[in-house]
């Protein structure tokens, strides 16, 4: 067997870090769920986790009073179209129409509905018509 040089082996251990283990009856599984979203969003916008930008490495904060939030950057960004217009592109291939990535929200909306991912608000299914019409809160 040949040994990894230091550098390699420093670079091993970056990447392969394991998760501070907690007995069931502390473990957050609502921010589990928010961090893995956030964590596989974040990793396909930005075409890997080691490209994230350090700003985003740790989600969230907590304040003075022991509430954690998110950090205003991350908020901005999935406020905008841009992470999720980027994550399309890197984690699903081009249609069979040949149309290229969205650029803005409601592109990104009418993509899903015509690939049969039919976006809902409230439990309610968007139709079509309804995202050339009207500007969609979420």
């Amino acid at each position: 067997m040949v040994a990894a040089s230091p550098a390699a082996a420093a670079a091993m251990r970056k990447s392969f870090l394991v998760p501070e283990i907690k007995p069931l009856d502390q473990y957050d599984f609502s921010r589990a769920r928010s961090s893995a979203s956030l964590a596989w969003v974040l990793a396909k916008g930005y075409g890997g986790a080691e490209h994230i930008p350090a700003e985003l490495h740790e989600p969230f904060y907590t304040d003075q009073y022991e509430q954690e939030h998110m950090k205003p950057p991350l908020i901005r960004l999935l406020l905008s179209s841009d992470i999720y217009c980027r994550a399309w592109r890197q984690a699903l291939p081009p249609g069979p129409d040949g149309a290229s990535a969205p650029k803005d929200n409601a592109a990104l909306l009418q993509l899903l509905a015509r690939r049969g991912l039919v976006p809902t608000f409230q439990d309610k299914p968007i139709k079509e018509a309804d995202l050339h019409h009207k500007p969609i809160r979420l």
